[in-house]
C-alpha cells in the first residue's frame, strides 16, 4: 500500500510540474483575483485533458489485453453463433429479457459491441414492450433485414403507438407479426396495408373480442395473405372467416373460436395441401346447413401434426361434440402424421358409436411405427391412461417434447370400451417392445368400483398405478384396496402373473388406506410375490440397486400422514425405493380447454399464452409434464 501511495504523490506532482512548465515561470505568482482565477481555470483545463487521456489510454491498454485472451481469437462467424445462442430460443423466437442480454453482450467489450451493433440478424425482433429509443436503434441497425415484430395493445386506446408508427415505415420488411390485445381502430389504422414479405402472423386476443370492430382476417394487410406461411389465432371469437384466402400455409393453428364456420374452414385447408401441422382446438361451430353429400377425401400428404381437440357444434339450439368430429375425421386424410389429439363426446341418443369413431382414427402403432420411434428407441414409449366416470383417455408419447405423439379422449362410453381398447391397441398390437403402462383410476364407489383398478393387473407393461378418490364425498373410497394389492394372482398353470408384478409408482390420493395397511402391502410384494423366497433381503436390495428400479410410492393429496416409524419400516423393505408426498397439486379430468397454447412458453415470450389452470403433474420418466406440485422426500429422521 506504501508503494501504492508514493506513486500517486509522483504522479501528482508530475502533473502539477507540467503544468507549472505549461503555464510559464509566472506560475504561483498571480497578484489579483483575476489572474488566481485564470490560472485556476486553465488547470481545471489541464486536469480534463489529462482525464480523458488517461481513459483513451486505458481503454487502448484493455483492449490490447483483451485482445489476447483465448474468446477474442475466435473467429467472426463463431462468436455471432454465440450471441445468437445466447439471445434466441431453439424455435427462432428472442428469448426473455432480450434486450436486457443484448445489452449485457455489448457492455463486454468494444469489439463486442462493434460486432453486435454490425449484425443485423440481431436487432430482427422487436416488440412494443421494449423502449421506443431501443427500438428506433435496432430498426436503423437492422437495415434490410426482414423483421419480426410483436405488438401488445394490452386493451389500451385506439388513438396511436409510437411502436407502430416506428414499425409501420419499414412494412415492406415485416415477415412475421404476433398481434396481441389490439384495439380496432389500431388495426384500422397500422395493419390495414398490404406487407409484401409477410410469411407468419399470430393473432390474439385475452377475452375473446375485438374492441370496436370484429375485425376479421380477411381485412388485416387489405387481405392480401396468398403467400402467408404460418397462421395462428388464438380467442378470435367474433372473427370471420369468410374472404381468408392463403396458398402456401404449413401451419394452420386456431384456438377458442366461436360460430366456425365448418365448410369455410374445410375450404381453407383444401387451399393449403402442404400443410404440416393443423391443430383446432377449443371450436364452436355454426349450425352446419349445408346439404348431405359425399365429397372428395382432402389428402394431407405431408401433415405430421393433427390436434381436434375440445370441439362442439350448434344443433337445435344444444351443442353436441361428436357430429363434427366425425365429419372431420371422414374429410381429411393424414397418411404422414406423427403426432395425433383427438377428442369426442358421445352422449344421449348420438348416431355415433365408439366403434365408428376408434374405426376411423389411427392407431397408436401406426403413429409410432411411422415415426420410426420404435427403431430409433431403444425404450418402448410411454402411454398414460385414464378412467373416469363415463370417460376414457389415453395420451402415449415417446420421449419428452418430440413426437411421435397420440392422445385420445373419449367420453360418455361405458368402462369396457376403454379397457378393450387398451388390451387391444395398446398391449395386442404390439408384437415386440410393448408400451409401459401408466393407469389411472378415479373410483367413487357407486360408478367406478374398486374392481375396475384391477381389469389389468396382470399385464407386465403396467408399471404406474393411480387409484384417486374424491375430496367431496363423507368417507374416503378405496375400502379394501390395499388388501387387493397384497393377494397374489395366479394363472391356471401355477405361476403368479399379479397384481401389477412390475409396478414402479404406486399413487394414492383420497383412498382409505392407511401407514399400516401399506406397509403389509410392501411387505408381501416383496417377500411373497414379486422376490422368490431364496433370496435374502440384502441381495433382494443390491439386485433393485442394480437395476434402478424399485417401487415409488406417492403419497398425495387427502391421505393420513405416515407415521414416522412406518415409514422407515416401509423403507426398510427391499424393493421399495421411496416415499414421496405430493403438495398443493390437484387431479382430475382434463379441463375443457386449459388456455395453453401448443407452443412452448419455456424460453420465449414472443407466443401469447393464457392459462388457466394451476394442476401439478408428477413428472415420469417418459413424461413432459411440467411439474408445479411440490414433491418433497418424507423426512424419517429420528
Amino acid at each position: 500500500m506504501q508503494d501504492f501511495d508514493i506513486s500517486v504523490e509522483r504522479c501528482a506532482g508530475d502533473i502539477v510540474e507540467s503544468f507549472t512548465k505549461l503555464n510559464g515561470p509566472g506560475t504561483g505568482t498571480e497578484k489579483t483575483f483575476g489572474e488566481t482565477l485564470a490560472t485556476l481555470d486553465k488547470f481545471a483545463d489541464f486536469q480534463a485533458a489529462i482525464a480523458k487521456s488517461v481513459r483513451t489510454k486505458t481503454f487502448a491498454w484493455l483492449r490490447h489485453r483483451n485482445s489476447l485472451t483465448l474468446v477474442y481469437k475466435l473467429p467472426i462467424e463463431l462468436l455471432q453463433s454465440i450471441f445468437h445462442l445466447i439471445l434466441f430460443a431453439s424455435n427462432g423466437q428472442r428469448r426473455r429479457n432480450f434486450v436486457a442480454r443484448l445489452h449485457a453482450l455489448r457492455s463486454v467489450s468494444w469489439m463486442w459491441r462493434d460486432l453486435i451493433d454490425w449484425t443485423p440478424s440481431l436487432w430482427t425482433q422487436l416488440s412494443s414492450d421494449d423502449h421506443i429509443e431501443f427500438v428506433s436503434q435496432a430498426l436503423q441497425k437492422s437495415q434490410k433485414q426482414n423483421l419480426r415484430l410483436k405488438y401488445d395493445g394490452k386493451l389500451g386506446n385506439g388513438e396511436s403507438s409510437p411502436f407502430l408508427e416506428q414499425a409501420l415505415v419499414h412494412l415492406d420488411r415485416w415477415e412475421y407479426v404476433v398481434i396481441q390485445e389490439p384495439h380496432g381502430l389500431l388495426v384500422e389504422k397500422y395493419f390495414s396495408s398490404p406487407a409484401p414479405r409477410l410469411k407468419r402472423m399470430v393473432l390474439s386476443t385475452k377475452f375473446g373480442y375485438l374492441r370496436f370492430g370484429p375485425g376479421p382476417p380477411s381485412l388485416l394487410f387489405r387481405g392480401e395473405l396468398a403467400d402467408l406461411e404460418e397462421f395462428r389465432a388464438v380467442r378470435w371469437r367474433d372473427t370471420d372467416w369468410i374472404g381468408v384466402s392463403c396458398h402456401r400455409l404449413t401451419v394452420l393453428e386456431i384456438e377458442d373460436c366461436f360460430m366456425l364456420d365448418m365448410e369455410t374452414l374445410f375450404g381453407i385447408i383444401a387451399e393449403n395441401p402442404n400443410l404440416r401441422i393443423l391443430r383446432i382446438h377449443f371450436i364452436t361451430f355454426r349450425p352446419y346447413t349445408h346439404p348431405p353429400k359425399d365429397y372428395e377425401p382432402i389428402v394431407l400428404s405431408r401433415l405430421t401434426d393433427f390436434t381436434f381437440t375440445n370441439i362442439a357444434e350448434i344443433q337445435f339450439e344444444r351443442q353436441v361434440q361428436d357430429i363434427p368430429v366425425m365429419r372431420m375425421l371422414r374429410r381429411l386424410r393424414f397418411p404422414a402424421c406423427v403426432s395425433f389429439a383427438i377428442e369426442i363426446g358421445i352422449y344421449g341418443d348420438s348416431d355415433v358409436t365408439p366403434e365408428d369413431f376408434l374405426h376411423l382414427i389411427p392407431r397408436p402403432i401406426e403413429i409410432f411405427t411411422r415415426g420410426g420411434d420404435r427403431l430409433s428407441r431403444p425404450k418402448p414409449p410411454t402411454a398414460r391412461v385414464e378412467f373416469w366416470d363415463r370417460e376414457f383417455e389415453c395420451h402415449t408419447l415417446g420421449s419428452p417434447k418430440s413426437n411421435p405423439k397420440y392422445s385420445m379422449v373419449l367420453r360418455g362410453v361405458e368402462r369396457n370400451v376403454g379397457v378393450e381398447w387398451t388390451r387391444r391397441e395398446l398391449v395386442e398390437a404390439w408384437t415386440e417392445a410393448k408400451p409401459n403402462l401408466q393407469l389411472q383410476y378415479w373410483v367413487d364407489n357407486n360408478r367406478c368400483k374398486l374392481e375396475h383398478v384391477f381389469y389389468f393387473q396382470d399385464l407386465e407393461s403396467v408399471v404406474g398405478l393411480e387409484v384417486m378418490g374424491s375430496s367431496n364425498v363423507e368417507r374416503p373410497v378405496g375400502s379394501g384396496l390395499a388388501r387387493r394389492l397384497e393377494i397374489p394372482v395366479v394363472s391356471a398353470s401355477g405361476s403368479t402373473i399379479g397384481p401389477f408384478l412390475h409396478l414402479q409408482t404406486l399413487r394414492f390420493s383420497y383412498c382409505s388406506v392407511d401407514g399400516k395397511q401399506l406397509l403389509r402391502v410392501v411387505k408381501e410384494r416383496f417377500f411373497c410375490i414379486t422376490n422368490p423366497s431364496s433370496k435374502g433381503e440384502g441381495e433382494a436390495r443390491e439386485a433393485n440397486a442394480a437395476t434402478g428400479r424399485g417401487l415409488s410410492i406417492i403419497w398425495g393429496e387427502g391421505m393420513k400422514k405416515l407415521p414416522r416409524k412406518i415409514t422407515r419400516d416401509i423403507l426398510a423393505v427391499p424393493g421399495v425405493k421411496d416415499i414421496k408426498t405430493l403438495k398443493d397439486t390437484h387431479s382430475g379430468p382434463a379441463d375443457d380447454h386449459d388456455g395453453s397454447s401448443s407452443i412452448s412458453s419455456e424460453e420465449s415470450d414472443w407466443y401469447p399464452h393464457y392459462p388457466d389452470s394451476d394442476e401439478g403433474e408428477v413428472e415420469d420418466e417418459h413424461g413432459d409434464d411440467s411439474s408445479e406440485a411440490e414433491i418433497v422426500e418424507t423426512d424419517v429422521t429420528p
